[in-house]
């Protein structure tokens, strides 16, 4: 298994999430209502702090127990040409499904600056070959809002095969993706 610090793509500069990016990422990313439009329970939030604490439990945590009990790291991405711009988060995680299909969620969470710009395709692209080539999942599933047809056509364009609708993060309204990252 290797294990690397930073990936490289054309526009991207990807690296393990830190406490750093979790504070630009909270006062930056769940601060936006374009960002946090299917992330239903922080549309109404406003409170710096209070955003913080729930980020803390939701984000972080998951984080911490993805990367430290399944080697499923959470990576975040900023532009090459300006470092100091975050486009978003992304990893696998032991979300909600992985304990009931066995298998890492790929998630991940763009800036509002940054949609539609092609990132969050190249970044998760990035994410799914490093852990492909750590060994660390055969293959991943993935959530989407059916009106979401941005990150619809991230997963898809990554191969992802539509498995049907489910029930999860308490919504019914939710498509199941699924991708093997095994060569045939």
């Amino acid at each position: 298994m290797t294990k690397i610090s930073v990936i490289e793509t054309p526009r991207l500069r990807i690296s393990p999430f830190s406490h750093r990016d979790f504070e630009v990422f909270v006062g930056t990313m769940l601060t936006d209502p374009r960002v946090v439009e299917f992330y239903y329970s922080y549309k109404n939030l406003s409170d710096l702090d209070a955003i913080r604490h729930k980020a803390k439990s939701d984000f972080w945590d998951e984080f911490e127990v993805s990367r430290d009990g399944y080697a499923w790291p959470t990576w975040s991405a900023y532009e090459r040409s300006k470092p100091e711009v975050m486009v978003g988060w992304c990893g696998l995680l032991h979300g909600e499904l992985s304990a009931t299909r066995g298998k890492p969620e790929l998630q991940y969470m763009i800036a509002g600056d940054s949609h539609g710009k092609g990132y969050a395709t190249e970044f998760a692209a990035a994410v799914l070959r490093q852990a492909a080539s750590d060994n660390t999942a055969d293959s991943v599933v993935a959530t989407v809002d059916i009106p979401n047809v941005g990150s619809i056509r991230v997963l898809e364009k990554l191969g992802f095969e539509r498995a049907g609708m489910i029930h999860a993060y308490g919504s019914d309204e939710m498509y199941l993706y699924e991708l093997s990252l095994v060569e045939p």
